[in-house]
Formats: C-alpha cells, sequence, structure tokens
C-alpha cells in the first residue's frame, strides 16, 4: 500500500512520519507533497491507496484535493486532518467519503487506527487486482535493486573483473547494453529542492523524462542521487537511437523542470557507454561542469563540449583594495556582485575562476586585518561556518555569499576591537576568573584575535596598568582577603592564588604590602 501525506506544514509531515509505525498499518512506501498542486502531480504519475490530508493549506484545500480525486475516479481511501473542529469540515469529509476526520495536534493512535481502517478500504477496493497489484510490487522493489546497483557503479566501488559477474547476478546486462547519463545539479544559491521531499522529486524526474524520451530510442533506467543537490539519470539505449529526438526530450525536460518546480538547474550529458564505463563518463561530466558553472538551464553534452582556457583577470583588485581600506562595504559588494555577473553574461565562470576569486578576496581582506593588529587566521576559524571558508563555492551567488561573509565579519570584528573598552573589559573578565591559573599573554591576545603587543597596549592604555600588573594586583588583592577573612593555612593561601613556590609568594606579598603574609594577618585579621 502506498499512502501520500499532505500539508504545507512541514513540521507536521516530519511528525507524521516519525510517529506513525508504517509497516505495523500495512503501509509501504510513503510520499509527500506540501501543496494541492504537488499531489496531483504526484497522483498521476504513482499509485496511491491512501490519503491523508491537511484540510486549510494555501490556495487550495484538502478538500479541493479530494474533489479533484473523487473528480478523476481515483478510489483512493481518505483520511482528513484539520485545527478547526467546525461542522461544516465534518460534513464534507463526509461527502467526501473519507475514512476519518482528525482534529490536530494529532492523536498518532487515533491516527493509526484510522489508518488500520484506511488500508482495509483500499484492499477491499483492489480485490478484483490482485495480479497488476502483485506485478506493481515486483516492478518496484526491481527499481530500487536497480537504483542501488547504479549508485554502487557510479561511485566506481563495483571491481572491474567481477564486474560482468555482478551484473548478471542482478539480472542486468551491463557489459553488452549502451547507457546514456544525464548529470543534473540544482542551483547553487536558489535551489528550492528543499521544498519537495527528494526521493519525490527524483521519482516525478524519472516519470517525466520516460514520457518525453517515448520516441527517441532511449528509456529511462533509474535516477539516481549521487550528492547533496545533484543526481544522475541513466538512460538505456532500447532501440536505434535518434539524437536529434533525444536532444529535444532533453531540452523539453529543462523547460518543464524550470516551470513546474520552479528552480533553476544544470544539466550535463555524456557519451554512449557500456555500465561499467558509466562513473568515467560521470567524472568527466563533472569536470564539464566545474568549466561551465555560468551555463544553465540548457543541457551541454560532453561530444560538444569545448573546455574554456579562460585566464583570471582581475581588473578590480586595486579599486577593492581602496573600498576595503576606506569601509565601505556595501560599495564593495556591488562591485564584486557586478564583476561575477558580467562573467556569467559571458559565460566564463569556472571553478578555477571563482577559486581565484575567492583568494582575492581572502587576501585582501586579511591584508586589511593584519594592518589592524587582527589576526584573521583566529577570527575565523571559530566560526560555524567555516566550512563554507573551505570549499570552492559552485557559481557565482555562492561566491559572493562568501564574500559578503566574510568582509562583513571583519568590518564588524574591526569596529568592536576600535571600541577598546570591550576587548579590554573581556580581557579583564577573564583574568578575574582564572587568575589561580597561569595566564599567557599570547593564549588573552589569541582569546580577542589580535597581535599580543598591540593587546598589551591598548590594555594599559584603557586600565593604566600592565596586563602582568593586573594580574599581580589580583591575586595580592585575592591573597590579603583570604589572610584576613579565613583560616587557611598561608602556604594554603599561596597555592589558591597561583603561587606554588611559597617563597616567591611571600617575597611577592612584601614587596606589594609591606608586609608578609603572617604579619599581615596578624595586623588587619579581626
Amino acid at each position: 500500500m502506498n499512502l501520500l501525506l499532505v500539508d504545507d506544514e512541514e513540521y507536521m509531515i516530519e511528525s507524521i512520519k516519525k510517529n506513525v509505525d508504517w509497516k505495523d498499518c500495512g503501509i509501504d512506501a510513503v510520499y509527500t507533497a506540501f501543496s494541492v498542486k504537488q499531489a496531483q502531480m504526484i497522483m498521476e504519475m504513482a499509485d496511491v491507496d491512501v490519503i491523508i490530508s491537511d484540510i486549510v493549506m494555501p490556495q487550495e484545500s484538502g478538500f479541493d484535493l479530494i474533489e479533484w480525486v473523487r473528480s478523476k475516479g481515483y478510489r483512493m481511501s481518505v483520511i482528513f486532518l484539520t485545527s478547526y473542529a467546525e461542522f461544516d469540515y465534518a460534513r464534507r469529509a463526509i461527502a467526501l467519503d473519507s475514512v476519518e476526520y482528525l482534529l490536530k495536534p494529532v492523536d498518532f493512535d487515533k491516527l493509526s487506527c484510522a489508518l488500520m481502517k484506511a488500508v482495509q478500504k483500499a484492499e477491499q477496493a483492489r480485490v478484483f487486482a490482485d495480479y497488476q497489484r502483485e506485478s506493481r510490487h515486483w516492478k518496484q522493489n526491481q527499481s530500487v535493486i536497480c537504483r542501488e546497483c547504479w549508485r554502487e557503479v557510479l561511485a566506481g566501488r563495483v571491481p572491474s573483473e567481477p564486474f560482468g559477474a555482478e551484473a548478471q547476478r542482478r539480472d542486468r546486462d551491463y557489459l553488452n547494453d549502451s547507457f546514456f547519463l544525464l548529470y543534473v545539479v540544482f542551483y547553487d544559491g536558489k535551489a528550492q529542492e528543499g521544498i519537495w521531499d527528494r526521493g519525490t522529486l527524483y521519482f516525478v524526474m524519472g516519470n517525466v523524462l520516460s514520457e518525453l524520451l517515448a520516441d527517441s530510442g532511449l528509456s529511462v533506467e533509474s535516477v539516481v542521487s549521487v550528492e547533496s543537490g545533484s543526481c544522475v539519470v541513466i538512460c538505456r539505449e532500447s532501440g536505434c537511437v535518434d539524437g536529434a529526438a533525444a536532444k529535444a526530450a532533453f531540452a523539453r525536460f529543462v523547460s518543464w523542470f524550470q516551470e513546474n518546480f520552479e528552480m533553476n538547474l544544470w544539466a550535463g550529458a555524456g557519451a554512449a557507454q557500456n555500465g561499467f564505463e558509466m562513473a568515467k563518463v560521470l567524472a568527466q561530466v563533472r569536470r564539464m561542469r566545474d568549466n561551465s558553472l555560468s551555463v544553465w538551464n540548457r543541457v551541454l553534452y560532453l561530444s560538444d563540449f569545448i573546455h574554456p582556457e579562460n585566464t583570471y583577470r582581475n581588473p578590480n583588485m586595486g579599486l577593492w583594495e581602496i573600498l576595503m581600506e576606506e569601509g565601505k562595504e556595501e560599495a564593495l559588494a556591488v562591485s564584486m556582485r557586478a564583476y561575477l555577473e558580467e562573467m556569467e553574461r559571458q559565460e566564463m565562470v569556472t571553478r578555477q575562476i571563482l577559486e581565484a576569486f575567492r583568494v582575492d578576496v581572502t587576501q585582501i581582506v586579511y591584508s586589511w586585518l593584519a594592518r589592524r593588529e587582527i589576526k584573521a587566521h583566529l577570527l575565523f576559524s571559530e566560526r560555524e561556518d567555516k566550512r563554507m571558508h573551505r570549499d570552492v563555492p559552485d557559481g557565482i551567488y555562492g561566491a559572493l555569499a562568501y564574500a559578503s561573509d566574510l568582509i562583513h565579519e571583519a568590518v564588524r570584528y574591526e569596529k568592536y576591537v576600535n571600541r577598546t573598552a570591550t576587548v579590554t573589559e573581556k580581557i579583564r573578565q577573564y583574568i578575574d576568573s582564572h587568575y589561580q591559573e597561569e595566564i599567557r599573554r599570547d593564549a588573552l591576545a589569541e582569546m580577542v584575535y589580535l597581535n599580543t603587543d598591540y593587546m598589551a597596549r591598548i590594555f594599559k592604555k584603557e586600565v593604566g596598568i600592565s596586563i602582568s600588573a593586573y594580574i599581580l594586583q589580583k591575586r595580592v588583592e585575592e591573597a590579603r582577603n583570604l589572610l584576613v577573612h579565613s583560616d587557611l593555612p598561608i602556604n594554603t593561601v599561596s597555592i589558591y592564588v597561583g603561587y606554588s613556590n611559597f617563597s616567591y609568594f611571600t617575597k611577592m606579598f612584601k614587596d606589594n604590602t609591606g608586609y608578609s603574609p603572617l604579619e599581615y594577618r596578624r595586623k588587619f585579621k579581626e
């Protein structure tokens, strides 16, 4: 039994998926949709037996969805969910032949009972189609086995020698048949993939491509997720391939994808090869992507692609350094955006160019910070998004986000340091809490991301004494307090305030108070 879960609130879908024992309720597969439009698209391509639907959703309601279902003649069992206990809602739910009408927050025990009723009703409606159900179940399992096998092949985890035997064991003729690979990447910085459940997204893509390729001599073998935000469509040559028809089908797919998913994509197609060569083909297509990061929403073909020989020449470096020096953060961001967008218009953006851009921006920011005695490598090493500063962006929007983040954080911290009282207060608070421990100047400087000498200068300017004098003052103050207000042995007081050498403590205390510790206790203790 397949179930479709429809709700515009992602947390509600995740909560239901997590808290219902689907197997116990007789559900084999769960599809998810966040709108009526998505639900209709899924039902036109997949067999759905049970629907759980919210009633109140933007644009179209759950009632609109089930009225459409009934108008199409689909005999799914329906369970309605709603936050509103209204009589009219209950009446319409009954009129639409729903199994149950449940209020939110969801009682998962009641939902499970309703699911069992819905499954039972769906099974009764399909008694006359047992053979069709078994056939579909076999096909579904075959699809899962095929997808996992291709995942291993594309990752290069199937050794060459036993490859033929392994393919035969999985009932696939990978050595003698020819396959065609389409690598699809969703737009960096603008992808809406999170709105869709990934499994559902790839399922829909595979079905649409199957229809578009029907007269091309290619058939969709599998859609395999290879990394976040991308997938590989494996097509088998099922006859005499009409290259023109195949290219037209892929072009229509890109247009359809943009229109229905409201996101852009990069698509690259490799040459026809046997199954074992697909890992090498994928590597070649990925290299083609690295050299065409500004080409979107059309299919690039490995056989036609000429790798560019772009040399990175940045005429704006001098201007960017001046804008950074003058603290004109917004003007700098505008200039960088204009530069990269012009590169994209000329289709000159490659991974190598984005890496060079990142190096330029990093050099500008790090040099600017160094002139202000701020240690950039310490400032950025503890950032939660430090991964962003290590990986090369996949497009200009990722590169601009990296530059904006780096510049903004540098300017923000420089302003913080210029308020020397804030830096000094942070150091004082640390010393006041850790005066019993060994405190090194360089460790204090690292804590505020500053050069040691510069940190020491601003501390002395703000406080009036050096850091070492402040630590000594704090220790003497605490020792005087303990000698007067406690009965701790003097050697214990020495250790408590950070001096393991009792003789040194005695000398230090006398130099700063005019009394030995014992004399001080006798004179001032009540």
